[in-house]
């Protein structure tokens, strides 16, 4: 990097974690975009022209990461400090997640992605800058109203412009009507593409959700809690991708998924690199059973989860 780069780097560090200023105002000040400031913070930490320190008590992160691999054989875990809520968590989680897309993804990469609240929060946090041509594709149809983030194609969307990559869009609802309508939606042209796509994912985000009454899919309307009472008989305890598992990560048939537009499990485990984000304690469950299962091998997580986790069983 020469010279007058690193000058600009330290000029917009300095501005915002000395003077103060919030990305907008800085944008502004130098008639740049707010995303392009945040690109460049991220650029100035990693080229360590700002280090930045916490002096927390000492925690031993990387002894129970290694626990939760070795326990459940899974590629890497990822365990935050607990913060002073959800945001600050996800926050955290973000910057080490920009570390290990670097790592993991090259230019040219095809991401898949899940749909939910957690997946939309952390999609906020990605800064890519030496990536090209990713491109995002959708895992599941449409769930959750566009214009709340948390739909499949609005996740999709922002997780593309955080990594300067294309998204792809899927025209379809997650759960249709009935089965003969979900078996004519996945002969369209559109649903077929995205579904043939997903064979060349090499990395994907999955949303990871519990049978609760605070579950995303309540909130959205997306099932009811007739629904729910329904899966939990047949000894559902929560969703990977709308995939219906129990608590050791199989999957159980069921009357919902034959309505369900989504990458299949079979093709999920597939997938080198498959991500899940969950913490707290209505998530034990169902996290539980992703890892028992083998659906995820990259886990983000807090430190009390991670307790729980490896205290479980």
């Amino acid at each position: 990097m020469d010279l007058e780069r690193k000058r600009f780097l330290a000029k917009i560090a300095r501005l915002y974690y000395l003077e103060g200023l919030t990305q907008q105002n800085i944008g502004n000040k130098l008639n740049i975009s707010r995303t392009k400031v945040s690109r460049y913070l991220t650029r100035a930490k990693k080229e360590k022209i700002v280090e930045i320190q916490i002096n927390h008590p000492p925690e031993d992160f990387p002894g129970m990461e290694y626990q939760i691999e070795k326990k459940y054989r899974i590629s890497e875990c990822i365990i935050v400090d607990d913060l002073e809520n959800d945001e600050a968590i996800i926050r955290s989680m973000g910057n080490r997640l920009n570390n290990v897309l670097e790592r993991i993804l090259d230019s040219g990469s095809y991401v898949g992605i899940g749909w939910g609240h957690s997946l939309r929060e952390l999609s906020k946090y990605i800064n890519m800058l030496d990536k090209r041509d990713i491109k995002v594709v959708p895992m599941i149809g449409g769930l959750g109203k566009t214009g709340t983030g948390v739909h499949t194609n609005s996740v999709a969307k922002s997780i593309a412009d955080r990594v300067g990559g294309v998204s792809y869009m899927i025209h379809s609802p997650a759960v249709m009507d009935s089965r003969e309508v979900k078996e004519v939606i996945e002969k369209d042209s559109n649903v077929k593409e995205i579904m043939d796509m997903s064979e060349k994912i090499d990395t994907a985000f999955v949303g990871i959700s519990d049978l609760g009454p605070d579950s995303t899919l309540i909130k959205t309307g997306s099932f009811t809690t007739e629904d729910f009472k329904y899966l939990k008989g047949l000894g559902v305890v929560g969703d990977v991708n709308l995939i219906f598992v129990d608590n050791e990560g199989r999957h159980i048939p069921n009357m919902i998924d034959e309505r369900i537009v989504r990458v299949p499990l079979e093709r999920l485990k597939q997938i080198r690199n498959v991500i899940g984000v969950a913490f707290g304690k209505r998530k034990m469950e169902i996290l539980l059973a992703a890892l028992r299962g083998q659906i995820i091998n990259i886990l983000f997580t807090d430190k009390e989860t991670a307790k729980d986790i490896i205290k479980a069983e």
